[in-house]
């Protein structure tokens, strides 16, 4: 091989080393991309508190746990923000503000296709609603806390009444076809009440990153 050929080659390798080199590097970028677009999923989590206090204040039951957010919940949330009917809801309407409580008692588990509650005792309840701040840029959200008076879910004609199971809605209205669920969960065990006993339920619904 001549110089003028030796000397070609070595410059064709070099091209082609650069090439490739730039094509290795340009795909490296593009995963690091991709694996730090997924690393940051954000999910829907709720967390439930149920107190019980006897007529002097004092707690006679306290229970928590996790909730589930059910499809009717997810799909309510993509109809807030990007219109009506965008997901089918169980009531058919457009999902309302998710403040209102209801409290039952059946303790079958509870199913992602659930739409309201099994066995609802009394009346949902309207909730006060607070704010949750992001901490350490964990998340945040909102607070719903709702009270039943005394003889409210346990009365004269009930004396004993144990909760077991409790629900997040967007209206008072006691049938699927009027209002949306969003969150469900089993209280376990469950909370037995008498006639002079009130509950607590507080519900937080948290925006993060898993």
């Amino acid at each position: 091989m001549t110089t003028s050929h030796r000397n070609l080659a070595i410059i064709l390798m070099g091209v082609i080393a650069l090439s490739t080199s730039g094509v290795y590097s340009l795909t490296q970028n593009v995963q690091t991309q991709t694996n730090a677009g997924t690393t940051e999923q954000p999910v829907i989590l709720g967390h439930i508190v149920a107190i019980v206090k006897d007529p002097n204040g004092n707690i006679k039951a306290f229970r928590q746990t996790d909730n589930l957010v059910v499809s009717n919940g997810l799909n309510s949330t993509v109809n807030a923000l990007f219109g009506a009917g965008t997901q089918t809801l169980s009531s058919g309407t457009s999902p309302g503000t998710f403040k209102y409580v209801g409290v039952g008692t059946g303790s079958t588990a509870v199913a992602y296709t659930d739409t309201g509650l099994q066995t609802q005792r009394g009346l949902k309840h309207l909730g006060t609603v607070t704010a949750i701040t992001a901490s350490g840029g964990t998340g945040m959200g909102a607070q719903i806390v709702a009270n039943w008076g005394a003889g409210i879910l346990a009365n004269s004609s009930s004396t004993s009444t144990t909760i077991n199971e409790a629900g997040l809605f967007d209206s008072t209205a006691n049938a699927t076809s009027s209002s949306n669920m969003y969150a469900h969960q089993i209280i376990s065990p469950g909370i037995s009440m008498g006639t002079a006993d009130t509950l607590q339920v507080t519900w937080k619904i948290t925006m993060a990153h898993s």
